[in-house]
């Protein structure tokens, strides 16, 4: 029991940290402060899922953990905003005056850690085009002037509707009716829940074994 909390609690942890840097971001203290404790919080939160990546001792099982950790971290962030956004956003109808796609090009880095004691892993990149969306926008009041997003949502000399952060914690976006943070709270939960898993998986020795009639002996052919 005392190895298996040893190797589960980096993942629990991360979980946790991975909350409070949401909440950092959208609650915390404004300023420069916010920013350096912002930058601080990610370092701790992913620190933790480093740890757990290394402490389990298979290959699959440590790849699957680290990605459900990292979806959670993603998802929790983004669930934190939506939350901040239903409580104090406002809606604004924006007239888009330009439409800028940018395409940039990201360079991803992997790493597999070895299979036997001695082994360093291996270590590969890997790089992916990503599109944005920069829209200039003319607001009414006290609106934005601009928004980002990953896909298209209107073209210049048309109006939209905008969800924007008085305080300027959260970047705007399109506003959509009834969206929720409830779902992403769910997601990032569900995220989190299967790298803990993973990891008691892991610490308790569990093995998948295939049913005999699913092996290669079966499928020999006779002679």
């Amino acid at each position: 029991m005392r190895g298996a909390l040893l190797r589960v609690w980096p993942a629990v942890l991360a979980i946790a940290l991975a909350f409070g840097r949401g909440y950092l971001d959208a609650y915390g203290p404004g300023g420069w402060i916010g920013v350096v404790l912002a930058i601080i919080g990610f370092f701790v939160a992913v620190a933790p899922i480093g740890l757990a990546f290394f402490r389990c001792t298979r290959v699959l099982l440590s790849l699957a953990m680290a990605m459900a950790l990292l979806y959670c971290l993603n998802l929790a962030h983004e669930a934190v905003a939506r939350q901040a956004l239903a409580q104090r956003g406002q809606v604004s109808h924006c007239l888009v005056r330009q439409e800028t796609p940018q395409q940039r090009t990201v360079t991803d880095t992997h790493f597999q850690p070895g299979t036997s004691p001695g082994d360093p892993g291996t270590t590969w990149t890997s790089t992916r085009t990503e599109i944005s969306y920069d829209y200039s926008l003319a607001c009414p009041q006290a609106g934005p002037d601009s928004m980002t997003t990953r896909t298209s949502v209107a073209k210049a000399g048309t109006t939209i509707a905008v969800l924007w952060d008085p305080t300027g914690r959260i970047d705007p976006r399109p506003a959509r009716p009834g969206d929720t943070p409830a779902e992403d709270f769910r997601a990032a939960g569900l995220a989190g829940g299967a790298g803990v898993l993973l990891a008691l998986l892991d610490a308790t020795g569990f093995h998948l074994r295939l049913p005999r009639r699913l092996t290669a002996r079966r499928f020999r052919r006779r002679r």
